[in-house]
């Protein structure tokens, strides 16, 4: 399969200092901490909804437990905030690094919506710091103090649109055109189930987390909390089981509205075989789950149990979907690294090339268009009369382009005109003077 429509954007060899494995580092590196990312943010939008909800239904029942969970699940929401975005560094850097070329034309196609991932952020986590902050000082002005925390979860939920429509661009490169931008990206298909997927999982794994949090809030000290925790379990087990259920029908979805060439590539390398692991651990924790859905008291071992067979799926899960990224970035970037290897090539022979041409006798007159071309790099890519990078200068002016089209070509290049090398960068630093010298030079090479 052909890329040719991408920028060919050269990626820089990742330095191994001698030891082989760093490349398979990176790739462990990058499943865990967007694995450890993930289930931060997953808490994060699931316990600030959930808190949300109960502070309304604890006034409008005039419950103090109600309110009291809603309250309890403030404290997971403000470390959720801060370790999602912490943990979230690593996984981006570690993508552009090894994605290079696909990453960056992604993040360029959605430049204007990541403006919402800075100040969408910080007006979310102001505004969760202060419903937090102000839950007793707002008693009495309970209307203002759940618009607050309305407002923090609205923000929160429309994060994840920036970020999903980013990495479905990067992965899916085939799916590219010159116009493609971020509202094409965010209403695909594949962009729009694997955002159910993800707000799902998000309830899910908030679900068990509850069930965790609530079994140790049944042993405080005091009754009312003592009776909050058993809300958290309770309530921990249906958000635990019904998102899941739904995620057994999302999750095909997801993966069969990826192109027919990345199934085809997951299937051959046999990732598929962690989506059986995976579903057969989950249905066992819902089964475990539901056999214990009346009783308050879940034992212990039992609840530790579910937690193992749930984190066997998300480790599963997490696993597979680096194997999709790869089945569908593969070829690209196997094309990307052998045009870098030939630029590396053809630089090495040219140098070596300049280094053994014979001295000239005479200093020949530099003209001031050849002087300008020098001046801004263009003969670092382009020889006289030898193919580099780029076309060779006298190859160009066979062209018979008139003086003004190569300057027009210099500030907006048409790759399609030069099939088979790398596609020129438009060069809006050069003067219109300086472009207009090495025009005439061009054409003076006939």
């Amino acid at each position: 399969m052909k890329f040719d429509f991408i920028p060919n954007d050269i990626p820089l060899p990742i330095p191994t200092g001698g030891l082989e494995s760093v490349d398979a580092i990176f790739h462990i590196l990058l499943v865990v901490a967007w694995l450890l990312h993930i289930l931060f943010i997953n808490v994060l939008i699931g316990a600030s909804t959930a808190s949300v909800y109960f502070n309304k239904r604890g006034a409008r029942e005039g419950s103090p437990v109600f309110d009291r969970v809603g309250y309890l699940l403030t404290t997971p929401v403000t470390i959720s905030e801060n370790m999602g975005a912490l943990w979230g560094v690593a996984p981006l850097l570690l993508i552009s690094v090894m994605f290079t070329p696909l990453f960056y034309s992604a993040a360029i196609m959605n430049s204007p919506q990541w403006l919402h991932i800075i100040y969408g952020n910080i007006a979310a986590f102001l505004l969760s710091y202060l419903y937090k902050y102000t839950w007793h000082a707002l008693e009495k002005r309970k209307s203002l103090h759940i618009a607050i925390g309305t407002a923090s979860v609205a923000l929160f939920l429309t994060l994840p649109l920036v970020f999903m429509a980013t990495i479905q661009l990067y992965m899916t490169p085939t799916t590219w055109t010159v116009n493609t931008h971020f509202w094409d990206a965010l209403f695909r298909p594949d962009t729009f189930f694997r955002l159910v997927h993800f707000y799902l999982a998000s309830f899910a794994v908030t679900g068990l987390f509850m069930m965790i949090y609530g079994h140790y809030k049944r042993k405080a000290d005091d009754p009312l909390t003592r009776e909050a925790g058993d809300v958290l379990v309770n309530t921990g087990k249906s958000w635990f089981l019904v998102p899941t259920l739904l995620n057994l029908f999302a999750g095909p979805l997801v993966l069969f509205h990826f192109p027919s060439y990345g199934i085809e590539n997951f299937f051959n390398a046999g990732w598929h075989w962690l989506i059986v692991l995976g579903v057969v651990a989950i249905l066992a924790a819902a089964y475990l789950t539901l056999k214990d859905f009346f009783n308050p008291a879940i034992p212990a071992g039992k609840l530790w149990t579910i937690i193992a067979l749930a984190t066997v799926t998300v480790l599963s899960m997490a696993t597979l979907r680096h194997g999709m990224r790869l089945s569908l970035t593969d070829d690209y970037m196997a094309q990307s690294r052998a045009k870098s290897d030939a630029f590396v090539q053809r630089s090495k022979e040219a140098a070596e090339e300049a280094k053994n041409a014979p001295k000239a006798v005479s200093v020949a007159t530099v003209s001031p268009g050849e002087s300008a071309a020098g001046k801004h790099g263009c003969l670092a890519c382009h020889g006289v009369d030898q193919k580099l990078v780029g076309p060779a200068y006298k190859d160009v002016a066979a062209k018979g382009y008139t003086t003004d089209q190569i300057v027009e070509l210099i500030y907006t290049p048409k790759p399609d005109n030069w099939p088979g090398f790398i596609p020129m960068p438009p060069q809006p630093q050069v003067p219109k003077a300086d472009a207009q010298a090495i025009a005439e030079w061009i054409n003076g090479l006939k």
